[in-house]
């Protein structure tokens, strides 16, 4: 059996759909289903067989959908996103909004009963778990659906995913809050249901705690994004678009076994020594000006690009020590992709990627060079200077020639 467990994060909810639209599209089924908070929502709507809707509801989200805001509130909230990082900060907000009784969620509650299917999700074959807590009763509760009484579904779906900063939801005069304050991803879930394969989906949300499990036995794949999400609480269009595809592309990075960090490489052909050879056999024209453009003097040719530049590359793009030559490669290529603004959500062999990048060069080399002094040009901390002002003259020099090879 192979189980899907989906880690809570509010609006970084977008990206489980994301995924798991792509794991699909991949021939990936699953007999078992466990979220927390917004975990348990899109699981809901997997369960009950419903992924293309909900896409389009992410596709489609607004902060208005979710959340009824007053003028102070919708303040309160873009000041907590915008000093994410500041925990006092963001902590001493939120019990702001906590103090005057909570946001008032009301839109999301009546979205979710105009798309959640109790019955269709009963009928479904797929096991389906979700965890929240009572606060009431101090205690948490891991739910299987079956255990939750007839009609009361959306009920425990909603207590599941009530945020600190959200009005409470309160069942049977009970009260209940937001699961990630027990377990944000309950691996469990699934596996007392047998599953042995688990696709484990994160968020990385800062809220919540992850319960220690007995990893024997089970084969787990984590999908994860390597950037942002953006804050639990941006439920803006723009974000949620943002991270269904990134959940897409980064479910056929781990599947597909991708090369890159931001973007999307397939496979090279060629093992490590082919990157090792392309580099020894690079002409001292190439090497020259690199060497220039890093203000390296008195030595050239192969030892200036083994002993100089290739460590000042790695120090330039934090490539860590050990890295392969390909690592390398695919590092400096994804850097020059982006600072020339290449389009991230696409699968490109190296070479696409490459041709893309020549494409939109333009020759400045020399500009470059007359307008940062080699004194700063040799320095270490040149990433922090003038990173992107020679980051795509270096892949142009260094790796133009791999376009005629086969990779």
């Amino acid at each position: 059996m192979r189980g899907l467990v989906l880690e809570g994060g509010g609006a970084k909810g977008a990206y489980h759909i994301g995924v798991v639209k792509s794991l699909y599209e991949m021939g990936f089924d699953f007999q078992a289903v466990a979220g927390t908070s917004v975990g348990a929502l899109n699981g809901a709507m997997i369960v009950q067989g419903e992924i293309d809707k909900a896409y389009d509801i992410w596709y489609n989200l607004c902060p208005e959908k979710v959340i009824r805001l007053t003028d102070t509130e919708r303040r309160e909230l873009k000041y907590i996103g915008e000093q994410e990082k500041r925990l006092g900060a963001k902590l001493e907000r939120l019990r702001k909004i906590i103090a005057d009784r909570g946001l008032d969620i009301s839109p999301l509650e009546s979205l979710l009963r105009a798309v959640i299917d109790e019955e269709k999700i009963r009928n479904s074959k797929m096991e389906f778990g979700i965890v929240t807590y009572d606060l009431t009763s101090r205690r948490p509760v891991e739910v299987y659906k079956e255990d939750i009484p007839h009609g009361k579904l959306i009920d425990y779906l909603i207590a599941s995913s009530s945020l600190p900063v959200f009005k409470l939801k309160t069942i049977d005069d009970k009260v209940y809050l937001d699961g990630g304050i027990y377990n944000v991803l309950p691996v469990n879930l699934v596996q007392q249901k047998g599953c042995k394969d688990v696709v484990v989906i994160r968020t990385y949300t800062p809220f919540g705690r992850i319960r220690k499990f007995n990893e024997k036995g089970l084969n787990i794949i984590n999908i994860g994004p390597t950037e942002s999400l953006g804050p639990v609480l941006d439920f803006s269009t723009t974000r949620a678009r943002r991270n269904l595809l990134l959940g897409y592309f980064d479910a056929k990075r781990v599947v597909l076994k991708l090369k890159g960090k931001r973007y999307y490489i397939k496979p090279f052909k060629k093992d490590e020594n082919f990157f090792v050879d392309y580099f020894v056999e690079l002409d001292d024209a190439h090497i020259k000006s690199v060497c220039e453009l890093f203000g390296i003097e008195n030595t050239y040719g192969r030892r200036a690009l083994f002993e100089h530049i290739i460590p000042k590359i790695g120090n330039i793009l934090n490539i860590p020590s050990n890295a392969s030559y390909g690592d390398i490669v695919v590092s400096l290529i994804e850097h020059a992709a982006q600072v020339l603004e290449i389009e991230q959500f696409s699968i490109y062999t190296i070479k696409e990627l490459l041709t893309n990048i020549m494409k939109k060069y333009r020759g400045t080399s020399e500009d470059i060079i007359k307008q940062i002094p080699a004194f700063i040009r040799n320095m270490n901390v040149i990433s922090k200077i003038v990173k992107d002002k020679i980051i795509v003259k270096i892949a142009v020099e260094l790796l133009g020639n791999m376009l005629e090879k086969d990779l």
